[in-house]
C-alpha cells in the first residue's frame, strides 16, 4: 500500500508545483464563478465555499486521495501491488489531466467522483449489500450535480444491483434496488429544489442550446407553419439560415465531416446563432434558451434517425485522439477547407480570416496512440456487453471481471450520454478516463486469470474480508 500512496502523493505534489501562478480559466469558467443558471450547482457551490485559488489547491489533493482509495480497494481485492499501482498510474497517464486540476472547470471534481464510484464498486462486487450501495449511489448523485454526464451512471447502479441479486437472500435484493436509486434521486432532487432559490427563479440549462445546435445540423422535413411568430421565425432559421452548413458537411468525407461537425455544433451554441437570438432580444437568457430548445427538439423529433447518426458520429469522435494532428486527416481537412472556401460562418466557427489557411501541425505518434485507444474502446465495449449478459442471468461473473464490466459500463454509458446531448470533444473522454483504464486493466487481468485457470489467494479470500 505504501507504493500506491507514494504514487498518489507524488502526483498531487507534481500537479501543485507545476500549476501556473493563478487558476487556469476558459470561457466556461465564468459560468461557474458567476453561479450561472445554465450549469449544475455542484461545482459553483464548491467554488463559493473554497474560492478559485482554494479550488486549484484542493482539486489535485482530492483526486489523489480518491486514487489512493481506489488503489487500496484493488489491492485488497487482488492482493497484487503491481495491479493497484498500474491502475493508479493509468488513471493519471494522460498528460492533459494535470491541467484539469489547476483549472476552474468541472473536470477535476467529476474525475474524483468517478474514481470514488469505481473504488466502491470494486468493494461492492466482493461484499454486496444495500448499505454499501448507498454511498455508491450518493457518489453518482454528486457526480451528476457536478456534471450532468453523471446521470448516465444511474442505469449502471441498476445493473450493479442486478449482477448481485443472486448472491443475496430475503428482502436484501429489494433493498438493494431501493438503495441504488433513492440516494441518487435525493441528491439530484435537492439540487433541483435549491436551483430556483440560487438563481432567483431564473433557472436554465445548456440543453436548449445543445438541442438547437444539433437540430440545425439535421436535414428534416419542413415544420408546419406555427401560429406563434417567434416559433415560426426560429423554424425558418433552422430550415434556411443554417442550410449551407448542412450542404457543406454533406460534401465532406466521414473523417472530415466529423471534425467540421464539432466546430459547427459548437458555433451553433453561440456566435452562429446570434441572428436567432436577436429575434428574442426582449427576453432573458433563460427564456431564449428555452425557446431555442423547443424549436430544436421539434425538428429532431421529425428526423430521429438523423439524430441517431449524429450521436454515432460524436461517439466515434470521443474515441479519436488529437485528430487535428493526425497526418492523413490534417491533410484531408486542409484540402477540403481550401476547396470549399468561403465556408459558411467561416470566421465564427473556424476563426479563420478571409484567405487565412488552417495551420495544422501534424504528429506521427498520433497514429499509434489512436490504435491503442481504438483497441481499448473495442475491448471495454466487449467487457460492458459481458456485464449486461451477466445481469440478464445468463452467467455469473467472477468479482473482478464484474468490476471491470461495471467500469466499462460507466465509461461507455457516460460517452453515449455525451454523444447524445453534447459534442464529441476528446476532453469529455478524459473526464471518464479512469473508468476506461480501470475497465481495461481489470478486464485483461481477469481474462488472464480465467485462461490460466488460477485464482489468487487474495481474490479467493476477498469475500471473507469485512467491507
Amino acid at each position: 500500500m505504501a507504493i500506491v500512496i507514494s504514487l498518489c502523493v507524488s502526483y498531487a505534489l507534481y500537479c501543485l508545483f507545476t500549476q501556473p501562478a493563478g487558476p487556469i480559466t476558459s470561457p466556461d469558467s465564468a459560468h461557474y464563478l458567476s453561479f450561472s443558471p445554465i450549469v449544475p450547482l455542484g461545482y459553483p457551490i464548491f467554488l463559493a465555499v473554497v474560492g478559485a485559488r482554494g479550488a486549484v489547491f484542493l482539486q489535485p489533493i482530492i483526486y489523489a486521495s480518491a486514487l489512493a482509495f481506489l488503489g487500496r480497494e484493488v489491492l485488497r481485492a487482488s492482493g497484487r501491488v503491481w495491479l493497484a499501482a498500474a491502475i493508479v498510474t493509468a488513471c493519471v497517464a494522460a498528460p492533459q489531466m494535470a491541467a484539469f486540476h489547476g483549472s476552474i472547470l468541472t473536470e477535476s471534481l467529476f474525475l474524483s467522483s468517478i474514481v470514488m464510484v469505481l473504488a466502491l464498486t470494486i468493494r461492492f462486487v466482493h461484499h454486496p449489500s444495500w448499505r454499501l450501495m448507498v454511498p455508491i449511489a450518493l457518489s453518482v448523485g454528486i457526480s451528476a450535480s457536478i456534471r450532468r454526464t453523471g446521470v448516465a451512471l444511474l442505469p449502471v447502479l441498476v445493473m450493479m444491483a442486478l449482477l448481485q441479486t443472486r448472491r443475496l437472500k430475503g428482502s436484501q435484493p429489494a433493498l438493494l434496488f431501493v438503495a441504488a436509486v433513492a440516494p441518487f434521486l435525493v441528491v439530484v432532487a435537492t439540487e433541483q429544489a435549491f436551483a430556483p432559490i440560487a438563481h432567483a427563479g431564473q433557472t436554465s440549462s445548456l440543453m436548449g442550446r445543445h438541442l438547437f445546435a444539433k437540430a440545425a445540423l439535421l436535414d428534416a422535413p419542413p415544420a408546419r407553419r406555427s401560429s406563434d411568430a417567434l416559433r415560426a421565425a426560429l423554424d425558418e432559421h433552422l430550415e434556411t439560415r443554417y442550410a449551407p452548413i448542412r450542404l457543406l458537411l454533406a460534401r465532406a468525407s466521414d473523417d472530415v465531416r466529423a471534425v467540421l461537425t464539432l466546430y459547427y455544433e459548437t458555433c451553433l451554441q453561440g456566435p452562429c446563432v446570434e441572428a436567432s437570438r436577436r429575434l428574442m432580444a426582449d427576453r432573458g437568457e433563460a427564456q431564449q434558451t428555452a425557446s431555442l430548445g423547443e424549436a430544436g427538439l421539434a425538428r429532431i423529433a421529425r428526423v430521429p434517425l438523423g439524430f441517431a447518426r449524429l450521436a454515432a458520429l460524436h461517439y466515434g469522435s470521443l474515441w479519436t485522439v488529437d485528430r487535428l494532428r493526425h497526418p492523413e486527416l490534417a491533410g484531408a481537412l486542409g484540402v477540403f477547407i481550401e476547396a470549399n472556401r468561403p465556408l459558411p460562418f467561416e470566421q465564427e466557427a473556424l476563426r479563420l480570416q478571409p484567405g487565412q489557411p488552417m495551420d495544422l501541425p501534424v504528429s506521427e505518434p498520433v497514429r499509434y496512440l489512436q490504435f491503442a485507444v481504438t483497441t481499448m474502446s473495442i475491448f471495454t465495449a466487449a467487457v460492458a456487453v459481458l456485464g449486461v449478459v451477466s445481469a440478464c442471468g445468463a452467467v455469473q461473473l467472477p468479482p473482478m471481471l464484474a468490476a471491470a464490466s461495471l467500469a466499462a459500463l460507466v465509461a461507455h454509458g457516460g460517452l453515449w450520454f455525451t454523444a447524445l446531448f453534447a459534442a464529441g470533444f476528446s476532453r469529455f473522454t478524459l473526464g471518464l478516463w479512469p473508468a476506461v483504464t480501470t475497465a481495461t486493466i481489470l478486464g485483461v487481468w481477469a481474462a488472464a486469470q480465467a485462461v490460466t485457470g488460477s485464482n489468487t489467494a487474495a481474490e479467493s479470500a476477498a469475500s471473507a474480508i469485512a467491507p
